[in-house]
C-alpha cells in the first residue's frame, strides 16, 4: 500500500494488473488514511480482478459514449446535456458519488432549467451508465429515474406577441435605462423575433454564424438539433431587415454572440413576460413557445402537417402530430365556410320543393 505525505495531506497510489489507483484520502492523520487506503484497495481489487472490469475516468466514458454515436441524429443532444457532468472532477467512474451527481441536477434547476429538460438530462447520464456497464468498465451509480410533466402546448396570440416586444424594447423609457441595458434588449427583441419567424429552437438560432445566412438570396440555412433534417427557410422581410442590420454591426462570425456559449438564462424572458401582463394560466411560456407559435400560425394559414414537418426539420410526422388540433381547428373552420358558401348557392326551402311538385 502506496502512502505520501504532499502538503500536510496523506495521498494513496496503488497498481493492480496494470491499472494505475490514485486518490487523496483528504486527512493528515496516517492511522485514518491507512484505513482508508485499505478499504479502496479492496475495492479496487475487487473490480479489476474479481470482476474484470477495467477502471476508466469520467471524462473517457463520456468521449467514448459520445464518439460511439458520431454520425447519429442525436449526438448534438447528448453533448449539450453530458457537457454539464464535465464540470466534475475527471475521477474513475466509481469515484463519482449520487449527491455530486444530484448537485449537477439541482444547479441546472437553479438556473431556471425546466424539469422536462432535467428528465432528458438524467435519461442521458443513465445511458452513459449503461454504456460503461455493457463496455465492462467501472461504472458510476444512476440518477434516479424521472417522470416528465405533462404540460400544455402553449403559443402566442398576436397580442401577446406585440405586447412581449413592447416589454423588451430598448427604445423605450424604463427603470435603470443605459447603454448595457439597451443592448440586451436590442438582442433578446432580435433573438425573439428570429425564433417566431424560423420556428427554430433556442439553441438553433444562439450557435448561427453568418456562413448560414444568404442575404442576397434572402435565405437562411439551419442546422437542426436533435436528430431533425437540415433545411434552407426563405426569410421574412423583419427577419431579414434585423439580420441585415446585425451582419452591417457584426464583429466576428456569429449572428447572436452573446448568446453561443451560453445555455439560455430566461431570466429576461420571465421579467419582460410580468411587465407585459401575460400571464402563464394557459401553461408555461419559455423561447420554446416561439416555435410552437410559428407551427401554429402555418397550419392556421392552411398549410398541411407535412408541410410544417419541412419547415421545423422534424425527421418523423410523428413529432410534428402535437399541433394536430391546431390543424383540426383550421379545418373545421374550412369546412363551415365551404358549406356555408355550398348552402348560399343551392339550398332550396322545403315550400320551394312542394310548390314545384304541385306545379308538375
Amino acid at each position: 500500500m502506496a502512502l505520501t505525505e504532499r502538503n500536510g495531506i496523506w495521498h494513496w497510489r496503488k497498481i493492480i494488473h496494470g491499472h494505475t489507483f490514485a486518490r487523496s484520502t483528504k486527512t493528515s492523520e496516517k492511522k485514518l488514511a491507512v484505513q482508508i487506503a485499505a478499504l479502496w484497495e479492496a475495492e479496487a481489487i475487487k473490480e479489476v480482478v474479481l470482476k474484470g472490469t477495467k477502471p476508466v475516468s469520467l471524462h473517457a466514458v463520456i468521449k467514448a459514449f459520445l464518439d460511439a454515436r458520431a454520425g447519429t441524429g442525436g449526438v448534438a443532444n447528448a453533448k449539450v446535456h453530458l457537457t454539464h457532468f464535465l464540470a466534475l472532477p475527471n475521477v474513475r467512474m466509481s469515484d463519482i458519488t449520487l449527491a455530486q451527481l444530484q448537485g449537477i441536477v439541482q444547479k441546472r434547476r437553479s438556473a431556471g432549467t425546466s424539469h422536462n429538460t432535467l428528465v432528458v438530462t438524467t435519461s442521458y447520464w443513465n445511458a452513459v451508465v449503461k454504456f460503461a456497464e455493457d463496455q465492462q468498465w467501472t461504472t458510476a451509480v444512476k440518477l434516479p429515474r424521472m417522470t416528465p410533466d405533462k404540460t400544455r402546448l402553449r403559443y402566442l396570440s398576436f397580442n401577446e406577441e406585440a405586447a412581449l416586444f413592447t416589454a423588451i424594447d430598448p427604445n423605450a423609457k424604463y427603470s435603470g435605462k443605459c447603454k448595457r441595458t439597451d443592448e440586451a434588449r436590442q438582442t433578446n427583441t432580435d433573438l425573439l423575433l428570429a425564433l417566431i419567424h424560423t420556428g427554430c429552437r433556442y439553441r438553433e438560432v444562439a450557435r448561427m454564424n453568418w456562413s448560414q445566412v444568404d442575404l442576397t438570396g434572402q435565405k437562411v440555412l439551419v442546422y437542426r438539433q436533435k436528430g431533425g433534417i437540415d433545411n434552407t427557410l426563405v426569410m421574412s422581410e423583419k427577419l431579414y431587415a434585423m439580420l441585415s442590420r446585425r451582419k452591417a454591426e457584426a464583429l466576428d462570425e456569429w449572428v447572436f454572440p452573446t448568446k453561443r456559449k451560453h445555455n439560455n438564462n430566461y431570466a429576461w424572458l420571465r421579467d419582460a413576460l410580468q411587465r407585459a401582463g401575460i400571464a402563464g394560466d394557459a401553461g408555461k411560456i419559455t423561447l420554446h413557445s416561439a416555435r410552437h407559435t410559428f407551427a401554429s400560425r402555418m397550419l392556421n394559414s392552411g398549410m398541411s402537417l407535412v408541410e410544417v414537418q419541412g419547415l421545423l426539420g422534424h425527421k418523423n410526422i410523428q413529432s410534428t402530430m402535437i399541433y394536430m388540433h391546431v390543424e383540426t381547428g383550421a379545418v373545421a373552420e374550412k369546412a363551415a365556410r365551404v358549406l356555408n358558401q355550398s348552402s348560399a348557392t343551392s339550398f332550396v326551402d322545403a315550400s320551394n320543393i312542394y310548390s314545384l311538385r304541385h306545379i308538375r
